[in-house]
């Protein structure tokens, strides 16, 4: 006959002192290092808003000279984001031109940076051409803009003034012959258009 086993609770040993100091230390960088990831997803993905300063970047034009954003400081910058396989982006263009006619003299530049990929980059030209189109166009095929700008979309327009701050931001397509498409930009230039109705825009004149 078996005598009764015994059964024996095990008594868990005192954290030390320099043991809790350790678990305490790794918690806290683990928190350290999940708000850092936060911080940064946040930062990153952060749109731009009117009043801050619009990115500086660097691209190459049609002609394969390097153009920068701050070439342009002292002058109103119409920054337009676009791509040839955009309807919308073909859609608004026309009315671009008509802006860049008008007011190239006012101080405005108007500046389309396409962001055709390096598959599609060969049917920027014959676009350009096609549309008879006359501004800047300068080409961004490897994204180089796509992270400080944060866009949403194309078409996307920033009107920047003349110390380089964003005035206005544009999500979508504009008919830019409408006056009430261009009260920031003749704030900014000081200039009144003169009319405008569906097709084109008469001209400007200066303020006083």
């Amino acid at each position: 006959m078996t005598e009764p086993s015994i059964a024996t609770s095990s008594v868990a040993a005192p954290v030390s002192g320099g043991s809790r100091l350790l678990i305490v230390l790794v918690g806290a960088a683990i928190l350290a290092v999940v708000f850092g990831i936060v911080w940064m997803q946040s930062a990153q993905y952060e749109l731009l808003t009117v009043g801050k300063p619009a990115p500086d970047f660097a691209l190459t034009d049609l002609n394969d000279k390097p153009q920068r954003l701050s070439d342009f400081r002292g002058k109103v910058v119409f920054l337009n984001f676009w791509a040839t396989w955009c309807k919308p982006c073909r859609e608004e263009m026309p009315s671009m031109e008509v802006l860049h006619k008008n007011f190239e003299k006012d101080g405005l530049v108007v500046l389309a940076v396409s962001i055709d990929r390096v598959t599609t980059t060969k049917d920027i030209p014959p676009f350009i051409k096609g549309m008879n189109l006359t501004f800047p166009v300068l080409i961004d095929s490897w994204g180089k803009t796509d992270k400080p700008y944060k866009r949403m979309g194309v078409p996307e327009t920033f009107i920047i003034d003349q110390q380089g701050v964003i005035r206005e931001i544009v999500i979508g397509p504009r008919d830019w012959t409408r006056l009430d498409s261009l009260q920031v930009l003749t704030t900014l230039l000081n200039v009144t258009p003169k009319a405008a109705d569906a097709q084109s825009l008469d001209g400007g004149a200066r303020k006083g």
